[in-house]
């Protein structure tokens, strides 16, 4: 099986590089063939935006977090700490158990290649309890939300 690539243009499916064309020209026109498309719900930009608008507004009014009983997690005014804090907040990590009887917690990354729009959805869900729960339990979430869209011009 030959792969190739494709882009998607208002006049269709077009070959996305030289192999592809290549490729392509030795299929005759009116042909029918099969092709693999992966399929994924991509994720909104907006999404990331407002994420990212978050974490700097956290880091900039959160010292620390506990992210587990006794256990507090520096923010330093870092908005990538206030990231990593999230991610422990709302479990995503892997868990390995070490022969001490002591684990230890590996970070999953949110990339857009590795987490879905349904994932994102997901997680975005318990970012907001996270930061209703521990970050900031005496703001209202409205007023939360409301500071995002500052943040990213977009409040009246």
């Amino acid at each position: 099986m030959t792969t190739v690539w494709l882009k998607k243009t208002l006049a269709g499916l077009q070959p996305a590089d030289d192999d592809s064309i290549r490729i392509l020209k030795k299929i005759d026109v009116g042909v029918t063939f099969e092709a693999d498309i992966p399929i994924r719900k991509s994720r909104s930009l907006q999404w990331y935006r407002r994420y990212r608008a978050l974490t700097r507004i956290l880091a900039n009014h959160v010292e620390s977090v506990e992210i587990e009983p006794g256990v507090r997690f520096e923010i330093k005014g870092d908005p990538e700490l206030a990231h990593a804090a999230l991610k422990y907040l709302t479990g995503l990590f892997d868990s390995y158990v070490l022969k001490d009887g002591g684990f230890i917690r590996l970070l999953k990354s949110t990339a857009f290649d590795e987490m879905s729009g349904d994932e994102w959805a997901v997680f975005w869900k318990k970012v907001l309890d996270a930061v209703h729960q521990k970050f900031l339990p005496l703001v209202d979430m409205d007023e939360v939300e409301l500071e995002i869209l500052r943040c990213l011009g977009e409040a009246a």
